[in-house]
């Protein structure tokens, strides 16, 4: 991967117009990427700004940095969050820069894996009339409310984007994904509301996004060590100015300072 200095176990990534730190995507000029004819277009609005914003205040708090990896190309041009017959619709273009998106998530994978494991964030933002943040684990509304002895199954671990850590840590998956630990629980205490959580440990009938073709395909669902989580985040205070976006930024990496030690045993400093 280009790029110097420590690395955390750790690949940040935003698509559509992701990161850039460590990565660059070649963006063709607009005449050779014609807009995509169906399929989802909205764009996320300042998750650009706020990825940036993580892996520069990783950096500064603690001397190292994620791998971030952006796609700079709106979704109207490449969806890299969709398989390649969606995502570029024929556009040999667009092609080429859905496989170097992916290819470069990849490549982060790999350094993370050759040290022992670690987690993949896919940032995005939602529009959903709840202001809290949506964590995807490629588990259904309906597979969240299970019990936590279903949730613990072999059956449910095997659908899960965090599926490598389900299967050696000591708290269990259902406490992974809505336990006193877990991500969505670190969050919260953080004061940002989160699903699932320890209060909200699955969404019901309320939109929720739990997770897409990046989470599964970079994720340990389908083998592997790097784990994935989903975040889908409102955009008032969080994503709607420089401040806010500061302020999520310096939680969500308290939130892995916790979360790191306590189910990976190591320490993200």
């Amino acid at each position: 991967m280009p790029g110097s200095g420590p690395r955390y176990q750790l690949v940040v990534a935003r698509p559509p117009a992701s990161v850039t730190a460590s990565v660059t995507v070649v963006q063709p000029p607009p005449a050779e990427l014609p807009n995509r004819t169906y399929g989802e277009t909205a764009y996320d609005t300042n998750t650009l700004e706020l990825t940036t914003t993580i892996a520069s205040t990783m950096r500064e708090r603690t001397g190292k940095r994620p791998y971030l990896v952006q796609c700079r190309l709106r979704r109207t041009r490449l969806d890299p969050n969709r398989e390649i017959v969606e995502a570029a619709q024929g556009n040999a273009s667009a092609e080429i820069a859905w496989r170097e998106w992916h290819g470069f998530l990849d490549a982060a994978g790999a350094a993370v894996a050759s040290g022992g494991g670690g987690l993949y964030l896919d940032i995005h933002g939602h529009g959903h009339p709840i202001a809290r943040a949506e964590l995807g684990y490629l588990l259904s509304a309906s597979e969240l409310a299970l019990s936590d002895a279903q949730l613990n199954t072999a059956a449910l671990i095997d659908q899960s984007s965090i599926r490598a850590l389900a299967t050696r840590a000591s708290a269990g998956h259902a406490a992974l994904l809505h336990g006193p630990e877990s991500l969505g629980a670190l969050l919260e205490a953080r004061g940002y509301p989160a699903v699932p959580s320890r209060t909200q440990p699955h969404p019901g009938s309320d939109p929720y996004y739990s997770g897409g073709y990046d989470t599964d395909r970079h994720g340990s669902r389908q083998g592997g060590l790097v784990d994935g989580i989903q975040i889908e985040l409102n955009l008032s205070g969080v994503r709607d100015t420089d401040a806010n976006r500061a302020a999520f930024a310096g939680a969500l990496l308290a939130a892995l300072q916790q979360y790191f030690p306590a189910h990976y045993g190591r320490e993200l400093r």
